[in-house]
């Protein structure tokens, strides 16, 4: 189906997906849970359910959860394609690459941290969708173990070259390496993979005309905005980076910030990050007063996707058909999986339940939340 009909199948769609999204109570409910397994078992009474049913979810593990939840945005964005001529699927794909970017650097890290997947035979979840890989080579990702085998799994040779030179010679990655080395250089590999993917988004975006290509330069390039800052900002407040290395992390395509903004957020104290953006739209996501550190960049990262969250009410809201609404609808998803992934850790590591709610991007109801909290009292005698 192209043309006019496939815009109106695909704008309708994606309306009707939204419609499914978790609410309020389903949270609540979720919260109450008192282990990863329960929490799965709630989930496949939900939208959640197709890719939950061939698995044992009494004993499921959080890692394991983790990447099926992961898994439900790309099952989604595959059944948009039935709607797509040709030009749109490309896009579609497009998008989806990030599963494959996410994948990566998850195996990576796992496998170079532990040797293993916690608990997680990753292998054999790939039967739950009909998908390739794109970006990268899924025989080969799976079978290196060695660092370089790994690397090697990314198919583009430009990218797998720039991966390859982040590593110092002579590292071996035998586990006896200083872990504050580790993090800098996964951080660094994601960054350079995150860039890559905004740049080819944002550069496909910008060449869409109309109404739906300025819908989507608007979603793509807020993104882009906000995930320059941050990178900047994480760069600078926990991985030491000068000036001048922070801005080696920036995308090559901009939306409204541009390089002098971005030049001055590098080269501000990180401690006092948020001034120099105060007078921007920018600014209130990075102005918290929070004073633990932890919750503070909860807080940062909250507000983040909720700016986004407001950039796909916009596209919503406009009533205007094309591809921005299966994007608008996507991102909505990955944020629903962003606060499951919260709360499924909150359970798992026995954090409080009250912190976990203020840190989810989605705004529970002040009914909503006093209920939660008054069950979680109850179960545990407090």
């Amino acid at each position: 189906m192209g043309g006019g009909g496939g815009r109106v199948a695909e704008t309708a769609k994606a309306r009707a997906r939204r419609a499914t999204l978790l609410r309020d109570e389903d949270y609540r409910r979720l919260l109450e849970q008192p282990t990863v397994g329960d929490i799965a078992v709630e989930l496949k009474k939900t939208s959640y359910a197709s890719v939950l049913k061939n698995f044992s979810l009494e004993t499921m593990h959080r890692a394991e959860l983790e990447f099926l939840l992961d898994a439900a945005i790309l099952e989604e964005g595959l059944a948009f394609r039935h709607y797509m001529g040709p030009d749109d699927r490309k896009l579609l794909n497009l998008w989806l690459e990030n599963f494959d970017i996410e994948l990566f650097k998850n195996h990576f890290r796992l496998q170079m941290k532990t040797g293993e997947l916690e608990h997680a035979d990753i292998t054999r979840l790939f039967d739950l969708a009909d998908f390739h890989l794109t970006l990268v080579d899924r025989e080969k990702l799976f079978a290196g173990a060695a660092w370089r085998d790994i690397l090697g799994s990314v198919k583009k040779e430009s990218l797998r070259a720039a991966l390859m030179e982040i590593i110092p010679e002579g590292y071996d990655m035998s586990g006896t390496e200083d872990g504050a080395a580790f993090q800098k250089m996964a951080f660094a590999m994601g960054m350079t993979l995150d860039r890559y993917y905004f740049d080819s988004l944002s550069t496909a975006a910008g060449a869409m005309g109309g109404s739906e290509g300025g819908m989507m330069k608007m979603l793509v390039g807020t993104r882009v905005d906000l995930m320059n800052l941050y990178w900047i900002y994480r760069g600078r407040r926990f991985f030491n980076m000068l000036p001048e290395e922070a801005l080696t992390l920036v995308t090559k395509v901009r939306y409204h910030v541009d390089f002098q903004m971005l030049t001055r957020a590098a080269f501000a104290d990180p401690a006092a990050f948020s001034s120099v953006l105060r007078d921007t739209p920018c600014g209130r996501v990075f102005d918290v007063e929070e004073k633990d550190a932890a919750l503070r960049e909860l807080q940062v990262e909250k507000n983040i996707y909720r700016a986004l969250s407001m950039a796909v009410d916009r596209v919503f809201m406009s009533g205007s058909q094309g591809f921005q609404n299966i994007a608008a609808y996507l991102m909505l998803k990955e944020f629903e999986i962003r606060d499951l992934i919260a709360v499924i850790e909150a359970v798992r590591y026995g954090f409080d339940r009250g912190v976990t709610e203020r840190a989810l991007i989605r705004r529970l109801s002040d009914d909503v939340a006093h209920g939660t909290k008054s069950a979680i009292n109850t179960k545990s005698g407090g």
